[in-house]
């Protein structure tokens, strides 16, 4: 692509976040009911052990941030990685982890696990050198997360306890599938 184009797009694309943003702070709902079970006292639990958490999200950067702000869990992340930042989920990923461990957040030795309801998310933790937590929450079934094999495999959040988390290994599979 031209350079010129490229510039033009990369202006179209920036309005375009910036009114999808200014649209979304108006127009989101409450989310709290939406929040998935087990992820609030697992978020808490976390942050008392002072863990980071990070978002690593598809959403714009405005649009992420007003999510979880209306769900009642921006508290909880401290940064993220958003639409815009990385090319695939796993750019995305390994740009969050790259950024905390460059700003001294996290140890470069610290394991990092990544969380996720969808086969991309599995991908993204393998791709970023970290372990995977899948999570059968959204629209892809438990079955077809097992086929990825991830390291911890789990109907939802309720199912997962911050130590299996915080233990070195991450191999702890609730379920006995996969991992």
């Amino acid at each position: 692509m031209p350079r010129r184009a490229a510039t033009l797009a990369a202006a179209m694309m920036a309005g375009i976040r910036r009114a999808a943003g200014r649209r979304y702070r108006r127009t989101c709902p409450a989310l709290h009911s939406k929040v998935c079970p087990g992820v609030k006292p697992l978020l808490r639990s976390l942050r008392a052990a002072g863990v980071l958490t990070g978002l690593v999200t598809g959403n714009f950067q405005a649009i992420g941030w007003r999510k979880l702000k209306r769900a009642g869990l921006d508290i909880h992340f401290r940064y993220g990685a958003f639409a815009g930042d990385g090319a695939t989920r796993g750019a995305l990923a390994r740009r969050a982890i790259a950024e905390a461990r460059r700003r001294g957040w996290i140890a470069p030795e610290a394991p990092v696990t990544l969380i996720g309801d969808h086969t991309n998310d599995i991908l993204a933790a393998r791709q970023a050198g970290a372990r995977s937590v899948a999570v059968a929450t959204g629209v892809v079934s438990l079955d077809e997360l097992a086929r990825l094999e991830p390291d911890i495999l789990i109907p939802d959040l309720r199912s997962l306890e911050a130590g299996q988390l915080l233990s070195r290994n991450g191999s702890t599979n609730p379920l006995g599938q996969a991992g």
